[in-house]
């Protein structure tokens, strides 16, 4: 009976229907949404290699990753080892320090500018290689 129950659970719940993302608002002239993700990785050459290189026709680990969204890796930028100078260029000294605080010492900064979903609606989300810092809007 418990075995019935669970297998009929389990049916019931695949059944449910995936929630679907939405476009993000538009946003005015000047501005742009990034996303930014931190993570730990060996050295400069893992990270981009999580990034941006795939063995054959594979595609990169990182959309991999984030299968909720479809990811052009041209908009894609690493940043291992300076993240604090990087923030600063575009994020005020309080968001600079409140999302290094967020990064918990992690060593690498992973930004993605919404050009790289191609227009498509987008989910993302923590990884087993990253931590997702969020959306932040910046001026261009």
């Amino acid at each position: 009976m418990k075995a019935t129950m669970s297998i009929l659970s389990r049916l019931l719940k695949a059944l449910r229907p995936i929630p679907q993302p939405d476009l993000p608002a538009a946003l005015p002239h000047g501005q742009q949404r990034i996303h930014l993700f931190s993570g730990n990785f060996d050295d400069v050459d893992a990270a981009m290699a999580y990034c941006f290189h795939a063995p054959g026709d594979v595609p990169e680990q990182i959309t991999l990753d984030q299968p909720g969204a479809f990811m052009n890796t041209d908009f894609v930028e690493v940043v291992f080892h300076n993240a604090a100078n990087r923030l600063a260029e575009f994020l005020s000294v309080e968001e600079t320090d409140r999302t290094l605080h967020k990064m918990r010492g992690a060593n690498t900064l992973i930004i993605i500018t919404e050009d790289a979903f191609g227009g498509f609606p987008y989910t993302l989300a923590h990884t087993p290689n990253l931590f997702y810092l969020g959306p932040y809007i910046v001026a261009v």
